[in-house]
C-alpha cells in the first residue's frame, strides 16, 4: 500500500507542476501579444472581489 500512495503523491505533483508550467506558459504568451492585459487581470480580480 506504501508503493500505490507514493505513486499517487508522485502523480499529483507531476500533475501540479504541469498545471503551473502551462499557467507561466499562459502568462508569458498574453504578457507577449497583450498590450494591457495586466490592466485587464488586475480589473477582473477587482470585479471578482466585489461579487
Amino acid at each position: 500500500m506504501s508503493r500505490n500512495n507514493n505513486g499517487d503523491k508522485f502523480s499529483n505533483i507531476m500533475r501540479v507542476g504541469n498545471f503551473t508550467k502551462h499557467a507561466v506558459e499562459n502568462f508569458e504568451e498574453n504578457i507577449v501579444e497583450q498590450k494591457d492585459y495586466l490592466e485587464k487581470v488586475r480589473a477582473h480580480e477587482k470585479s471578482r472581489d466585489i461579487e
